[in-house]
């Protein structure tokens, strides 16, 4: 561990596409240290659902940190978006094994003005909270 490695922070992402496919994988790291309790990296306003699966598992950093490794799979099919990521969690310090998670969604235009989402996440624990499993279904109209 690291003493004041809670101001680290790595991104590291690759990626392409084939229309209508997109892949990326990546990797992030988000300090902490296993050893001395609140030196971990520290977002407080910042929306980690986008970024560190959808089960919400990780809104706060552990104190160990978060090294996240990942891949997205991103397609256009039946005028449709389809998003498809696997993450791999496990603690930036002192060797946990945090666990795994599958995220989908599925999102749909219609008429220009309405938007239609379904999101599903499955969490599968190992050394860091509890298996979870999420759906989310939302409606969006624009006004302009």
């Amino acid at each position: 561990p690291r003493a004041g490695s809670r101001t680290k922070k790595t991104v590291l992402e690759l990626g392409g596409s084939v229309d209508p496919v997109s892949v990326k994988a990546g990797w992030e790291v988000l300090g902490g240290d296993d050893q001395r309790r609140g030196q971990q990296f520290v977002t407080p306003l910042a929306t980690l659902h986008k970024f560190q699966g959808w089960a919400d598992k990780f809104l706060l950093t552990p104190a160990a940190g978060v090294d996240d490794r990942y891949i997205s799979v991103t397609a256009g099919l039946f005028d449709s978006r389809v998003i498809l990521v696997y993450h791999d969690f496990r603690a930036e310090a002192g060797g946990q094994n945090y666990g795994s998670e599958w995220d989908f969604a599925v999102a749909k235009t219609f008429a220009k003005r309405h938007k239609f989402l379904i999101k599903y996440a499955n969490y599968k624990a190992k050394d860091f909270a509890t298996d979870t499993k999420k759906w989310w279904l939302q409606y969006a109209i624009s006004l302009d």
